[in-house]
């Protein structure tokens, strides 16, 4: 069973959450809640890049203990690539980007379309919530203009 959820990523808050089947009806229900990714005030002078964390959190309930493995993958938004993900105010870019670990140095993204999905399993007896950090990541000293800079990412869990 494959469930996809937006993340939307800005300079402004933003929250999600949906559920999602599994293919044998009645059988299980996964849940997704999001926290914002949100960047704050970026200053172009500044010679640090402009860093926040969000997270994921996945909540599932089944009575199959062989559903308990699940991959996170995320989408590259606006730019349609990870590895160039990019949040926009209307015309103007300001670059950005999704990592799966603090050092920054992983780019979250989907096994086929660049950067690497998060698999992870619940326990095999209790769908307890488990919750993934994203560290997001905005390169300093851009060209940015006055404004408010959005993106939508799709978060797709496969369980």
């Amino acid at each position: 069973m494959i469930a996809r959820f937006l993340l939307l990523v800005g300079m402004t808050m933003w929250a999600s959450a949906a559920q999602a089947a599994c293919s044998t009806a009645g059988a299980c229900s996964c849940s997704i809640s999001l926290t914002p990714l949100a960047f704050g005030i970026y200053n172009p002078l500044t010679a640090s890049p402009l860093d926040t964390v969000g997270t994921i959190s996945i909540a599932c309930s089944s009575p199959d203990p062989a559903a308990s493995t699940f991959t996170v993958s995320l989408s590259g938004g606006n730019s349609g690539d990870v590895n160039a993900r990019r949040m926009m105010s209307g015309s103007h870019p300001l670059y950005y980007n999704i990592y799966t670990n603090a050092a920054r140095t992983t780019i979250w993204g989907s096994d086929s379309g660049g950067g690497a999905s998060v698999t992870a399993s619940f326990p095999p007896t209790v769908r307890s919530e488990r919750k993934f950090n994203m560290y997001g990541r905005v390169p300093a000293q851009q060209n940015a203009w006055v404004g408010t800079y959005i993106d939508i990412v799709t978060v797709t869990v496969a369980y």
